[in-house]
C-alpha cells in the first residue's frame, strides 16, 4: 500500500526590508560604473517614493548637501500630494548617472542607520497611513525639504532624520513612527527658524533697515 504524500509546507513569504532593498541597489546598472537615476527608480517597483527620499535625505543628516539633494525629494513629495503610485522623472533626468563607487559609499551609510531604524518599525497607528494621509504628509515632508535647505550651521541633521523616520515609518504602516519623524522635523524646523529670525535682527539692528 502506498503511504499518502505529506504536502510540502510553502516558505512563509518574508517582505524585504527597506535597507535590504537599497543595498540590493548596489548591484544595479551597467559594467561601466555608473548606475542611472532611471535605472534606481525602476529597481524600486512600488517602494519608489519612500526609498528614494530616504536615499536622498539621510545622508544631508551628515554632509552639507542639502541644496543639491533637496531638489529631488522636492519632486518626488510634490508628486505624493498629487497622489501619484510612483514616482516620474523625465527622461533627461532619468539618464543622468551616479559614479557606483560613491553611490555605493551612500548605500553603505543609509543602509547602516536605517537598519538601526527598521528595528522599532512594525504596522500600527494606521490611521496615519491611509492614502489621505499620505497626501498630508507630502505638503509636510515638501516644507520640511525646504527647511533642509536652508543654509544653517547645524540645520540639516534634524530635518534630515525627521524626512527619513517619516518616509521610513509610510515604507513600514508605522504610524508612530511618522508621527515621531514629523516631530523630530518640527524641532529642526523651530531651530532653523530661530536661526535665521535671529540673523535677520541682528542684521536691521546693524544695519538699521
Amino acid at each position: 500500500m502506498d503511504m499518502p504524500r505529506l504536502e510540502e509546507a510553502e516558505p512563509e513569504y518574508q517582505p524585504l526590508g527597506t535597507s535590504e532593498i537599497i543595498a540590493r541597489l548596489e548591484h544595479e546598472g551597467d559594467d561601466n560604473g555608473k548606475i542611472t537615476v532611471g535605472t534606481l527608480i525602476d529597481a524600486l517597483y512600488d517602494r519608489s517614493f519612500g526609498v528614494v527620499i530616504i536615499l536622498f535625505a539621510l545622508p544631508n543628516a551628515i554632509f552639507p548637501l542639502a541644496f543639491v539633494l533637496g531638489i529631488p525629494i522636492l519632486i518626488f513629495t510634490i508628486q505624493m500630494i498629487m497622489g501619484r503610485q510612483r514616482p516620474w522623472l523625465p527622461e533627461f533626468m532619468r539618464q543622468r548617472t551616479i559614479d557606483r563607487t560613491m553611490f555605493s559609499k551612500i548605500v553603505l551609510y543609509v543602509v547602516k542607520y536605517l537598519g538601526k531604524i527598521e528595528r522599532f518599525l512594525k504596522p500600527r497607528w494606521n490611521f496615519l497611513t491611509t492614502n489621505a494621509m499620505e497626501r498630508f504628509i507630502g505638503v509636510w515632508l515638501t516644507v520640511l525639504t525646504l527647511i533642509l535647505m536652508v543654509p544653517v550651521p547645524g540645520g540639516n541633521t534634524l530635518p534630515a532624520f525627521g524626512i527619513t523616520i517619516t518616509a521610513a515609518g509610510l515604507l513600514e504602516k508605522d504610524g508612530v513612527a511618522i508621527a515621531v519623524g514629523m516631530l523630530i522635523g518640527l524641532v529642526g524646523s523651530v531651530y532653523v527658524v530661530s536661526v535665521v529670525g535671529g540673523l535677520w535682527a541682528a542684521a536691521r539692528a546693524i544695519f538699521g533697515f
